[in-house]
């Protein structure tokens, strides 16, 4: 019989793999670091969902690390390693610290694949099993205590 954080863990791994899929068509990959990056953890009636923000976009304010900025320069082919790229991601990073990155280009994939429909989802189907496992505890006790009176 599944247990209720089965039910979640099972309902966790299929929004990982919709986050995936809508990262993939959304024409933001680059170093795929952001599918790689998705995890999980479940504990109880407890879930956790850990991943990377930086597709919501970035305030100004602290310098992002540049070397992770001079791996999306290679993997756009803006240059390649060496002294040229690691200059630009500089400069970018700079730029981040100074303006942040637009909202236009932000992608709030969390918010789209999580929406409330299917927290509510999730929700029930938590909830139905728990019903039901009531259900059929009450069951087994009326059944055990007819037993006892019909002998």
């Amino acid at each position: 019989m599944k247990t209720s954080k089965d039910i979640l863990q099972e309902e966790v791994d299929i929004l990982i793999q919709d986050i995936i899929e809508a990262y993939e068509n959304s024409g933001k990959k680059v170093t795929g670091e952001f599918a790689e990056g998705l995890e999980s953890r479940v504990s109880g009636n407890k879930i956790e969902l850990i991943g990377y923000a930086y597709l919501a976009g970035r305030p100004a304010g602290q310098m992002p690390p540049v070397d992770e900025i001079e791996k999306w320069v290679v993997a756009k082919g803006i240059a390649s390693l060496g002294t040229e790229s690691s200059g630009i991601a500089w400069a970018v990073a700079k730029k981040i610290k100074s303006e942040g990155t637009a909202d236009s280009s932000s992608l709030p994939i969390y918010e789209e694949v999580l929406t409330s429909e299917r927290m509510d989802s999730i929700i029930d189907k938590v909830s139905e099993f728990h019903v039901q496992q009531f259900v059929q505890e009450v069951t087994t006790r009326i059944m055990l205590i007819s037993q006892k009176y019909i002998k």
